[in-house]
């Protein structure tokens, strides 16, 4: 995707830092949840679930030379979301995290729902595209100790 290679710079001091981008297709799985929005779902047994999203942010962090960012500094995205049901959580969940650390590669995408949850180690590769089917992704996260209220699948 050539919408990932271009890179931004700003100055820091006497140095210029380049910046990593996430391309259009990448910023779909940030940009489909907006804070205030809903999120209804129903169980194959036929009980309702609801989640609110409580924030999204997508920034550049502040920038950790040599030992944290190296050459880019990376493009950060996240969702947070509140459900209903679950009452301890002040501040939210991460439904999505994607970091974009070097341009052309490495968009990482993680996307988790109670507990049950989805790694995509890189975005920019369509090995991932085995997930979907038509406009929908179906990510399967049952594990053998998953509990009662964990997802078997995120969709």
């Amino acid at each position: 995707m050539l919408l990932g290679s271009f890179l931004l710079t700003y100055s820091i001091g006497c140095r210029q830092v380049a910046k990593s981008k996430f391309s259009e297709e990448e910023l779909k799985w940030l940009n489909a949840y907006n804070a205030g929005d809903t999120l209804i779902f129903r169980s194959d047994t036929g009980e309702f679930d609801t989640s609110f999203i409580v924030d999204k942010k997508i920034y550049y962090p502040e920038f950790i030379p040599i030992e944290v960012h190296d050459k880019y500094l990376p493009h950060t995205g996240f969702v947070t979301y509140k459900n209903a049901a679950v009452k301890n959580v002040s501040k939210g969940e991460k439904l999505i995290y994607m970091v974009k650390n070097f341009p052309n590669k490495d968009s990482r995408l993680f996307i988790d729902y109670l507990n049950s949850g989805i790694i995509i180690s890189d975005l920019t590769k369509k090995d991932f595209e085995k997930y979907k089917n038509g406009k929908i992704f179906t990510f399967n996260t049952y594990h053998p100790k998953a509990g009662p209220d964990e997802p078997k699948e995120i969709i």
